[in-house]
């Protein structure tokens, strides 16, 4: 999981966004970006062919039992 941002590059960055928090709010919200840029990073990664997927087995109707 990624670490969350400094607290002071946290603020920054609501300030820039223009939320004015109270300070528990703000923690909570800064451990929270951290869990969701660990997500995103999951979703960016390219999934892999079909084909690759283990779970994928192309048997004919004759073989079927």
């Amino acid at each position: 999981m990624s670490d969350p941002l400094p607290p002071d590059v946290f603020a920054t960055l609501l300030d820039q966004a223009g939320l004015k928090l109270p300070p528990a709010e703000a923690e909570d919200l800064r451990h929270a970006h951290a869990k969701l840029r660990a997500m995103l990073d999951l979703l960016r990664t390219p999934e892999p062919a079909l084909a690759e997927e283990p779970g994928f087995v192309f048997r004919p109707l004759e073989d079927r039992a």
